[in-house]
């Protein structure tokens, strides 16, 4: 289990059938991280940005923005937020 420090943006993917999962970038240990398990194979793989390149895990913030572009075009609910330290005891899962 990771725990977030700091300040960190968040973003918050709603799915369809009622799952919410949170994926952050953790500074304090240099990676993509989620609250869903089964979200982290799709992450591993790297996702379109809006301009359709290709962008990976080790891109940061950048893959972020890719995440909420990656499935806002997919028709899912998204949001982004910026929050300080509101992880902390939630299951998480570095990607």
């Amino acid at each position: 289990m990771l725990n977030m420090s700091g300040d960190a943006d968040i973003v918050v993917v709603h799915h369809p059938k009622g799952a919410v999962a949170l994926v952050w970038v953790d500074l304090s240990v240099g990676a993509v991280v989620t609250t869903h398990a089964g979200l982290r194979n799709t992450l591993r793989r790297g996702l379109r940005d809006w301009a359709g390149q290709i962008v990976q895990t080790r891109d940061g913030h950048i893959f972020l923005s890719a995440v909420y572009d990656h499935f806002f075009l997919k028709g899912y609910r998204v949001h982004w937020f910026s929050a300080p330290g509101v992880i902390g005891t939630h299951p998480s899962y570095r990607v």
